[in-house]
């Protein structure tokens, strides 16, 4: 099992590492919000021009776009030291549980 809160530091020192190799990286939180909202952008194009054009899509490449997309919140995660992103995904799922079996859905 992939420990969620370890790779968040980790993918935010090869965020770093970039950036001080000349890469144009910036980990602020802000800035991070932003790059996940354009790769999100990034993976519904992928996902639609390819579905369109083919009728399927490239796995592998939507998947990297996905992919980029954790990135981008796991390096958030790792700029705010109060979040445990492994117990805020527990929450959800079991918020989500609640909902799905007819607990305290939003009407």
């Amino acid at each position: 099992m992939i420990d969620l809160n370890d790779l968040a530091y980790k993918m935010r020192n090869v965020a770093h590492a970039r950036k001080m190799n000349g890469g144009k990286v910036d980990t602020d939180t802000m800035a991070m919000l932003k790059h996940c909202a354009s790769e999100v952008v990034e993976a519904t194009e992928v996902y639609g021009m390819l579905e369109e054009t083919i009728g399927t899509i490239n796995e592998e490449a939507f998947a990297s776009e996905l992919a980029d997309i954790v990135a981008c919140v796991l390096i958030i995660c790792a700029n705010e030291p109060t979040i445990d992103i492994e117990n805020a995904l527990q929450k959800c799922f079991e918020k989500n549980l609640a909902r799905a079996e007819g607990r305290g859905d939003k009407k």
